[in-house]
């Protein structure tokens, strides 16, 4: 199993002027006196803990495929991070790191693990609900301390980030990060 490549910078930058062009995500206007989006590039992750796995799941993403992800909120909160909300950004990238697609946040929902359902399993894209609750149960616990040794429900409170696809790249998966340039 390999390690999941960090994406270049320039490859963001460029992935993120052309998203933000073919998204029509346009700098709001002046007189309304919102703040310009394109302006405010969002982080950029690769899904999974393998290489192999990150470019699974981001070849899902750009097929449509998987529209959400779930995460443990203790793991968010101990690690300082902000939960998820509703609107969010972020670029979803490919194990070796390239820019894949640049999704948003539809709605966030909290639930405990064993009540996740039927809709979080197909909207992940990766099977149904019991290979969803056999394969998170696995992950989570192999990565995520609390929730392997949590019996109380504050440990193993799942949070489910549902995305629309703002912008995808299909031609990213046969690119080197090298040579990526948009």
């Amino acid at each position: 199993m390999s390690e999941i490549l960090e994406p270049i910078e320039k490859d963001l930058e460029a992935f993120w002027t052309h998203a933000v062009i073919a998204a029509k995500l346009y700098p709001a206007s002046a007189y309304a006196g919102q703040d310009d989006i394109t302006s405010l590039r969002p982080a950029a992750f690769a899904f999974g803990a393998t290489r192999e796995e990150a470019d699974e799941l981001a070849q899902l993403v750009v097929d449509g495929k998987k529209t959400a992800t779930s995460g443990i909120v203790k793991e968010y909160l101990s690690e300082g991070e902000p939960l998820p909300v509703k609107g969010d950004m972020a670029i979803v990238a490919d194990g070796r790191g390239i820019p894949r697609a640049l999704i948003r946040n539809t709605r966030v929902e909290i639930t405990p693990f064993a009540e996740v359902g039927d809709a979080v399993a197909l909207a992940e894209g990766e099977g149904d609900l019991e290979h969803w609750r056999e394969v998170h149960e696995a992950f989570f616990a192999e990565h995520i301390p609390s929730f392997a040794q949590g019996s109380d429900g504050e440990a193993r409170m799942v949070v489910t980030e549902f995305f629309e696809v703002l912008y995808a790249d299909h031609g990213g998966a046969n690119r080197s990060s090298a040579g990526v340039t948009n």
